[in-house]
């Protein structure tokens, strides 16, 4: 075992022993040699104890074990292009490690980490056969070679040497694999030492292939104006075929006069430009997409285009003006003719550009929201948009500056599960009610399966169920009120109950404890439901619920159904949720129906949350009030209410209570003083609430002239104004990322310097990514932001001066869709680049069994280093106290011969005192028997008390004659402070009187020489 130190600078605290050594020599003159040896020994190695620590000591020891790491690249043009024959890649890939790993020793680990935009630990370095663990993942699009290898190197185990194996076509769309190729050849994984990287290239090249490289646009151009698309196509051969271009979804017409819309067109091989003229309709956003169609081969030839989803590319362009007024109607799901429409037509006949919706068309990204200068939810439940839309629509609030307006119903604010998401805090209201306004308790125990079959992955996702399904009921759990009773239990072959039925005062506990749920084990639904039944029953609340869900077979499925309905009979339904393709949906429907529930089946796990919402939406039924009652406009100034009369009344309308903030105007309330309309401003937008309907409950209004009037002034007041979106921002796709750039000018057009300017990018997937703008000229600000794969890229810009902001800016940019396609061939040259720069070895994928994969020869030996400071901590702790009991403690008198002759003698003469003491008093005894028995007295006669009297009086006198004789021999030693006179000695045959006892000062330590004196006098009188 060898010693290293991770900071050698400390060490150079050693040199401190020196001095300290000689000066603690001079400062312990008191002490003898031994403890004075002693005291300066412990203190330099408590010294050096701390220095060691501070160093960073570790022990380093030699190993010899190997831990291969497999990195295969599961993108989708390797996928699509790396089978051999009738092989396809997975299979091949799968049998090639499989045969690699015949050569592994016993103590040798292997695992296998797969990537695409992403990087995944299929199998971190074990001994067991990883050969079959599944590798048909996806993460997001792309190839990230550089990530990957750099995960896979830093799950190398400490105490092994490393090899990666690098499974890929070598084609990356992002990230610099020689680099992590590089940094690993040099400083290793996680050891210290150099980690090679073998390759096997994944090697095909793609014949026939066309492909749409880009369509390119202005980022922003005038409202109505006529803007160049430019449409950039690439094939490997000559082919001819339709181009198509479409706006907003609908077809462009590309040739005038003629059938169709599309353009008939003939590519060369190599790269095709097309150029059309395009004019701009109504609206805030346009985004274009364009298709290439390719004509079919004729008969026996192969086909003329290998892949057809490098086939489109997409991008935008944004215009300045109004946008116009999206009203999401979950009365009757977007149709003009239902009752949900009411509020639409109104606002349509005061001129407002109004579009219709059912929720389920909720815009997907933030650059479709951007289109909109107002949202309107009316009745919408917080499922139906869901958990990420949820979090689009707070973003379009706060950065963007985007209206909402929140319309009740039964389904709309706490009634629609709108509590615990991100649109909450955005409401002029309050969702949480106190225990006054909700008397119907509402109890619901969640029965959660966490059966082994719960590991699996469903739908193509990197999550397996039991995740999705804890985080879902989790979501379920924060949507409820602190007045609701909430249970969870989870269930294999038995159950266990993580959090007992309850009020939910502490959501964030019951959901940390749901998501710590972990699977494993059979299926038995049976027993858990009977507790949650049990649990339910015990309980008084009004509304009782149990949400069952499962992914598979249970025992005793038999039974379940006739216990279902036996719940449902003492009144607890039975809701049940069938996750999967092999849930036994035949049971758990029939025990929905029998229950008295609702049944779900989940194929889609990205939908399961949004089912929790919906099968414990039943219990919010309390926070809706159904009555007339006459509304109360207040004299809150608002621009809402000014000058419009009284309202007649309203038929309902959604328990909230009003927001203690002084932002808030609380416009109208109901008599009990409720909210009823309430607005202020979140962020950069304005939100509106009222929590009664426009159609049902309002159907009073509807002949009110004040209806139309009133919803005209909601829109005024929350939509987006149309002016003040100073700045021009321009943001770019390039190979490297997105360019944003943007530029700051006043009103009079002269540049804004020094400001600072953040924003945020919003890629596909939703996730935004925050950024800061440096500025670069008068008045430009620039950054660059990387991508993380095909298709639209929002970013909303947030500049402000002095610490005032201004109006945001939006921008778009679009990324074409199969960009990791438009690489027609395998790039071998890369992946024997990072072989060389790591020092690794190219093997062939068609190899049947590759040899030499666990071959130390090449690798060099890990150091496993173990950090040294918890011990050294423990070591100096110990030497802290020795060294303060040395020179505490006169522990060296043990060692003197001095001290040692005194003890001995002292214990000498007492041991003889005392048996030239017994052997008198036997002797005396003895002579007065035999004294007795000359007198006549027989023999064994027994002493009597006057006998023992006089023995005891005699002992006293000889003890007493004994202590006198001493204390003559020795003077009185007088207290130096002591001004008194000595004592007097009483005569033998007087009794003793009391003598003046001198009492010292009390500040002095004579005080305890005089009492010692005095305790030993009053003995002395006793005897």
């Amino acid at each position: 075992m060898d010693l290293r130190f991770a900071s050698p600078g400390w060490l150079l605290l050693m040199l401190l022993a020196v001095p300290m050594g000689l000066l603690a020599w001079r400062w312990f003159t008191g002490m003898t040699g031994y403890r004075r040896a002693s005291a300066i020994v412990l203190r330099v190695v408590l010294l050096g104890l701390i220095a060691a620590a501070l160093a960073g000591a570790a022990s380093v020891q030699r190993t010899e074990r190997l831990a291969v790491m497999f990195v295969v690249d599961v993108s989708e043009t390797v996928r699509r292009s790396g089978g051999v024959g009738s092989t396809s890649y997975l299979p091949r890939v799968r049998d090639w490690i499989g045969g690699a790993l015949a050569e592994r020793g016993p103590d040798d680990l292997a695992g296998i980490v797969i990537f695409d935009g992403r990087s995944f630990a299929v199998a971190t370095p074990t001994r067991a056969d990883v050969t079959g663990r599944s590798m048909d993942l996806r993460g997001s699009p792309g190839s990230d070679i550089e990530s990957a290898l750099r995960y896979a190197g830093a799950l190398i185990p400490a105490d092994a040497a490393g090899r990666l194996v690098l499974i890929s076509d070598g084609n990356e769309t992002r990230g610099d694999a020689l680099s992590a190729a590089a940094q690993l050849s040099r400083a290793g994984s996680s050891g210290g030492v150099r980690t090679p990287i073998d390759v096997a290239p994944v090697r095909y090249t793609v014949d026939r292939e066309v492909l749409v490289e880009g369509v390119e646009t202005p980022p922003r151009a005038a409202e109505g104006a006529t803007i160049p698309v430019r449409i950039v196509l690439r094939s490997t051969h000559e082919v001819t075929g339709t181009l198509r271009l479409l706006r907003e979804g609908q077809a462009v017409d590309l040739s005038p006069g003629e059938a169709g819309s599309g353009r008939r067109v003939r590519l060369a091989e190599g790269r095709t430009v097309v150029r059309v003229e395009v004019p701009l309709e109504a609206g805030r956003i346009h985004r274009f997409e364009s298709v290439f169609e390719p004509d079919p081969s004729p008969e026996g030839e192969p086909p003329s285009d290998t892949f057809a989803d490098n086939n489109r590319a997409e991008a935008v362009t944004l215009t300045p003006g109004s946008g116009s007024v999206l009203v999401l109607d979950g009365v009757s799901r977007g149709d003009e003719r239902g009752s949900g429409a009411v509020l639409s037509r109104a606002l349509a006949s005061s001129g407002v550009r109004v579009e219709l919706r059912p929720p389920t068309d909720f815009p997907l990204d933030v650059l479709g929201l951007e289109a909109f200068d107002l949202i309107v939810l009316q009745n919408v439940a917080a499922e139906e948009i869901g958990s990420d839309g949820a979090a689009r629509l707070a973003a379009y609030v706060r950065e963007m500056g985007g209206g909402l307006v929140m319309v009740g119903g039964p389904d709309s604010f706490g009634a629609g599960a709108w509590r615990g998401t991100a649109v909450e805090p955005l409401l002029p209201v309050e969702l949480a009610l106190p225990e006054r306004l909700v008397t119907p308790e509402a109890g619901v125990v969640f029965v959660i399966d966490r059966s082994g079959s719960m590991r699996a992955r469903m739908g193509g996702s990197t999550r397996d169920l039991q995740t999705i399904a804890n985080e879902a009921a989790a979501l379920a759990v924060g949507s409820l009120d602190p007045q609701d009773l909430v249970g969870v239990i989870a269930h294999d072959i038995g159950y266990d109950v993580i959090q007992p039925l309850g009020p939910n005062t502490n959501p964030e506990r019951t959901q940390q404890r749901t998501l710590g749920i972990v699977s494993g084990g059979g299926t038995n639904i049976g027993p858990a439901l009977a507790e949650a039944g049990h649990q339910l029953l015990a309980s008084d609340a009004k509304v009782k619920q149990i949400v069952v869900l499962s992914d598979g077979l249970s025992m005793g499925s038999e039974v379940l159904a006739d216990q279902a309905e036996a719940l449902f009979e003492r009144g607890v339904r039975v809701t049940t949720i069938a996750l999967g393709d092999m849930a036994d949906t035949e049971t758990l429907s029939a025990m929905a129906a029998r229950g008295g529930g609702a049944y779900f089946a989940v194929t889609n796990p990205t939908v399961l949350p949004r089912v929790f919402l919906s099968a414990v939406r039943v219990l919010r039924q309390p926070m809706v009030r159904e009555g007339l009652f006459e509304p109360v406009i207040t004299d809150s100034g608002s621009a809402l209410t000014a000058g419009l009369g009284d309202a007649p009344a309203l038929g309902g309308l959604v328990l909230t209570q009003r927001r203690e903030d002084p932002t808030v105007t609380d416009a109208m309330l109901a008599p009990t003083g409720e909210p009823l309309l309430s607005h202020w401003a979140a962020g950069l937008g304005q939100v509106v609430a009222f929590t009664s309907d426009a159609h049902d409950w309002g159907s009073r209004w509807l002949d009110w002239p004040g209806y139309a009037d009133l919803w005209t002034r909601v829109v005024r007041l929350a939509s987006r104004p149309p002016g003040g979106r100073g700045g021009e921002l321009d943001l770019r796709a390039e190979e490297d990322g997105l360019h944003v750039r943007y530029e700051a000018t006043d009103a009079d057009g002269r540049p804004m310097d020094l400001l600072t300017v953040r924003g945020t990018i919003y890629g596909p997937d939703g996730r935004g990514q925050e950024i800061r703008l440096e500025q670069t000229g008068p008045g430009v600000y620039s950054a660059r932001a990387p991508t993380s794969g095909a298709g639209t890229y929002v970013a909303v810009i947030r500049p402000s001066a002095a610490g005032e902001s201004l109006p945001p800016v939006t921008g778009g940019a679009s990324v074409a869709s199969g960009q990791a396609a438009r690489s027609l061939a395998s790039n071998a040259a890369l992946l024997e680049a990072i072989a060389r720069e790591s020092g690794g070895r190219v093997f062939e994928l068609d190899a049947p069994s590759p040899e030499g994969l666990f071959d130390r020869r090449d690798v060099p030996p890990r150091l496993a280093m173990t950090p040294l400071w918890r011990t050294l901590l423990l070591w100096a702790v110990a030497v802290l106290l020795l060294d303060v009991g040395t020179r505490r403690v006169a522990w060296d008198r043990f060692l003197s011969k001095t001290y040692g002759g005194d003890w001995r003698a002292s214990v000498a003469g007492s041991t003889a005192d005392r048996s030239q003491q017994a052997s008198a008093t036997v002797g005396g005894l003895r002579s007065r028997r035999t004294g007795d028995d000359a007198d006549g007295n027989e023999p064994g006669a027994v002493l009597g008390e006057g006998d023992a009297a006089r023995i005891r009086d005699e002992a006293m006198a000889r003890r007493r004659a004994t202590r006198r004789a001493a204390r003559e021999a020795t003077p009185a030693t007088e207290t130096p402070t002591s001004t008194a006179p000595p004592a007097q000695k009483p005569a033998p045959d007087e009794p003793p009187k009391a003598a003046p006892t001198p009492k010292p000062p009390a500040d002095e330590p004579g005080g305890l020489l005089a009492a010692k004196r005095r305790a030993r006098e009053r003995f002395e009188r006793d005897d």
